[in-house]
Protein backbone atom coordinates (compact mmCIF):
# COMPACT_ATOMS: atom_id res chain seq x y z
CA UNK A 1 0.00 0.00 0.00
CA UNK A 2 3.26 2.33 -0.07
CA UNK A 3 5.09 4.00 -2.44
CA UNK A 4 9.20 4.07 -1.85
CA UNK A 5 11.76 6.71 -3.31
CA UNK A 6 13.09 5.74 -6.58
CA UNK A 7 16.89 4.76 -5.97
CA UNK A 8 15.81 2.84 -3.41
CA UNK A 9 13.66 0.47 -5.30
CA UNK A 10 16.04 0.99 -7.94
CA UNK A 11 18.90 -0.89 -5.67
CA UNK A 12 16.32 -3.61 -4.54
CA UNK A 13 14.72 -4.45 -8.17
CA UNK A 14 18.25 -5.18 -9.78
CA UNK A 15 20.38 -3.67 -11.51
CA UNK A 16 19.88 -1.07 -14.39
CA UNK A 17 20.47 -3.46 -17.35
CA UNK A 18 17.27 -5.20 -16.37
CA UNK A 19 14.76 -4.37 -19.44
CA UNK A 20 13.25 -0.78 -19.53
CA UNK A 21 9.55 -0.66 -18.34
CA UNK A 22 7.19 -0.48 -21.03
CA UNK A 23 4.86 2.49 -21.27
CA UNK A 24 1.80 2.08 -18.81
CA UNK A 25 -1.83 3.50 -19.27
CA UNK A 26 -3.80 1.83 -16.15
CA UNK A 27 -3.62 5.08 -14.27
CA UNK A 28 -5.12 8.19 -14.00
CA UNK A 29 -4.45 11.25 -11.73
CA UNK A 30 -6.87 13.27 -10.21
CA UNK A 31 -6.81 16.72 -7.81
CA UNK A 32 -5.33 19.79 -7.99
CA UNK A 33 -1.80 18.42 -9.00
CA UNK A 34 -3.32 16.71 -11.90
CA UNK A 35 -4.23 19.91 -13.62
CA UNK A 36 -2.96 23.09 -12.22
CA UNK A 37 0.23 23.91 -10.80
CA UNK A 38 0.91 23.92 -7.25
CA UNK A 39 3.46 26.54 -5.53
CA UNK A 40 4.18 29.31 -4.00
CA UNK A 41 5.22 33.13 -4.93
CA UNK A 42 7.77 34.21 -2.88
CA UNK A 43 10.27 31.55 -2.65
CA UNK A 44 13.56 31.34 -0.63
CA UNK A 45 16.91 29.69 -0.71
CA UNK A 46 17.17 27.27 2.30
CA UNK A 47 13.97 26.66 2.76
CA UNK A 48 11.99 23.02 2.37
CA UNK A 49 8.43 22.54 0.42
CA UNK A 50 6.26 19.20 -0.22
CA UNK A 51 4.06 19.21 -3.07
CA UNK A 52 1.33 16.35 -3.24
CA UNK A 53 1.86 13.97 -6.34
CA UNK A 54 -1.80 13.60 -7.65
CA UNK A 55 -4.01 10.91 -6.59
CA UNK A 56 -4.08 7.89 -8.97
CA UNK A 57 -7.15 5.70 -10.27
CA UNK A 58 -6.90 1.94 -11.38
CA UNK A 59 -8.83 2.39 -15.07
CA UNK A 60 -7.74 -1.43 -15.77
CA UNK A 61 -9.47 -4.99 -14.01
CA UNK A 62 -5.77 -5.77 -12.87
CA UNK A 63 -4.26 -5.09 -9.67
CA UNK A 64 -1.21 -2.13 -10.03
CA UNK A 65 1.38 -1.70 -7.19
CA UNK A 66 2.89 1.46 -7.29
CA UNK A 67 6.61 1.21 -6.97
CA UNK A 68 7.78 4.92 -6.83
CA UNK A 69 7.20 8.01 -8.12
CA UNK A 70 9.86 10.83 -8.73
CA UNK A 71 9.93 14.12 -11.32
CA UNK A 72 10.95 14.02 -14.78
CA UNK A 73 12.38 17.68 -14.52
CA UNK A 74 14.24 19.02 -11.94
CA UNK A 75 14.96 22.85 -12.52
CA UNK A 76 18.82 23.77 -11.16
CA UNK A 77 18.31 25.42 -7.88
CA UNK A 78 15.89 22.77 -6.26
CA UNK A 79 17.55 20.05 -4.63
CA UNK A 80 15.20 17.05 -4.05
CA UNK A 81 15.38 14.98 -0.90
CA UNK A 82 13.11 12.50 -1.15
CA UNK A 83 9.70 11.47 -2.09
CA UNK A 84 7.49 10.76 1.34
CA UNK A 85 4.43 8.91 1.39
CA UNK A 86 1.63 9.82 3.47
CA UNK A 87 -1.83 8.50 5.08
CA UNK A 88 -5.17 10.94 4.78
CA UNK A 89 -5.76 9.70 8.30
CA UNK A 90 -2.48 10.67 9.92
CA UNK A 91 -2.18 14.53 8.05
CA UNK A 92 -6.21 14.92 8.40
CA UNK A 93 -6.79 15.06 4.73
CA UNK A 94 -4.63 15.20 1.49
CA UNK A 95 -1.97 17.77 2.38
CA UNK A 96 -1.09 19.81 -1.53
CA UNK A 97 1.52 21.40 0.06
CA UNK A 98 3.61 22.20 3.30
CA UNK A 99 6.88 24.22 4.14
CA UNK A 100 8.78 23.04 7.07
CA UNK A 101 9.45 24.95 9.90
CA UNK A 102 6.35 26.92 9.57
CA UNK A 103 4.37 26.73 12.20
CA UNK A 104 2.59 30.24 12.34
CA UNK A 105 0.17 29.08 8.95
CA UNK A 106 -3.29 28.44 10.28
CA UNK A 107 -4.19 24.64 10.09
CA UNK A 108 -0.59 23.91 9.14
CA UNK A 109 0.75 20.29 9.46
CA UNK A 110 4.18 19.61 10.86
CA UNK A 111 4.91 16.61 7.60
CA UNK A 112 8.47 15.88 9.93
CA UNK A 113 6.49 14.19 12.66
CA UNK A 114 4.14 12.47 10.37
CA UNK A 115 4.57 8.99 9.61
CA UNK A 116 5.85 8.45 6.07
CA UNK A 117 4.94 4.96 4.84
CA UNK A 118 7.79 5.10 1.79
CA UNK A 119 9.00 1.60 1.11
CA UNK A 120 6.39 -0.45 -0.11
CA UNK A 121 3.96 -0.46 -2.79
CA UNK A 122 0.83 1.50 -3.66
CA UNK A 123 -1.75 -1.56 -4.07
CA UNK A 124 -4.25 -0.07 -6.39
CA UNK A 125 -7.36 -2.94 -7.12
CA UNK A 126 -9.06 -2.93 -10.76
CA UNK A 127 -11.46 0.09 -11.39
CA UNK A 128 -10.24 1.64 -7.71
CA UNK A 129 -8.14 4.39 -6.26
CA UNK A 130 -5.35 4.85 -4.12
CA UNK A 131 -8.15 4.99 -1.52
CA UNK A 132 -5.68 6.37 1.94
CA UNK A 133 -2.42 6.91 0.94
CA UNK A 134 -0.54 9.92 -1.22
CA UNK A 135 3.10 10.53 -2.27
CA UNK A 136 4.92 13.88 -2.20
CA UNK A 137 7.71 15.45 -3.38
CA UNK A 138 10.19 16.99 -0.95
CA UNK A 139 12.37 19.59 -2.39
CA UNK A 140 15.05 22.41 -0.70
CA UNK A 141 15.98 25.05 -2.46
CA UNK A 142 19.76 25.34 -2.89
CA UNK A 143 20.04 28.39 -5.46
CA UNK A 144 17.85 30.63 -7.98
CA UNK A 145 15.24 28.79 -9.69
CA UNK A 146 13.77 29.94 -12.79
CA UNK A 147 11.79 27.05 -13.96
CA UNK A 148 9.06 24.77 -11.82
CA UNK A 149 9.22 21.30 -11.33
CA UNK A 150 7.62 19.14 -13.41
CA UNK A 151 6.64 16.12 -14.66
CA UNK A 152 5.47 13.16 -12.41
CA UNK A 153 6.38 9.82 -12.83
CA UNK A 154 4.78 6.93 -11.62
CA UNK A 155 6.29 3.19 -12.34
CA UNK A 156 4.14 0.15 -11.75
CA UNK A 157 3.94 -3.59 -12.10
CA UNK A 158 0.68 -5.33 -13.22
CA UNK A 159 1.14 -9.09 -12.96
CA UNK A 160 4.20 -9.64 -13.72
CA UNK A 161 5.09 -6.68 -15.50
CA UNK A 162 6.52 -3.61 -15.45
CA UNK A 163 5.07 0.14 -16.45
CA UNK A 164 6.30 3.77 -16.26
CA UNK A 165 3.65 6.59 -17.06
CA UNK A 166 4.18 10.03 -17.05
CA UNK A 167 1.46 12.16 -15.46
CA UNK A 168 0.77 16.14 -15.23
CA UNK A 169 1.95 17.63 -12.39
CA UNK A 170 3.57 21.26 -11.90
CA UNK A 171 5.35 22.92 -9.05
CA UNK A 172 6.45 26.74 -8.91
CA UNK A 173 8.72 27.77 -6.60
CA UNK A 174 9.05 31.57 -7.50
CA UNK A 175 11.70 33.84 -6.62
CA UNK A 176 11.88 37.35 -6.44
Amino acid sequence: MLVGVAATLLSSCGSPASSAPATGHALTAAGPPASGVLGVPNAKVGSVWRFAFPLFSNNSKTTVRITSVRLDSIPSGAKVEGYPVYSMKDTNGYILDSMEGDKNVPGSRDMTKMPNYAGKPIVIRGHQDSGDYYAMVKVKIVGHIEKHLSGCRVNYTQGNSKYTQKVHCEYALDMK
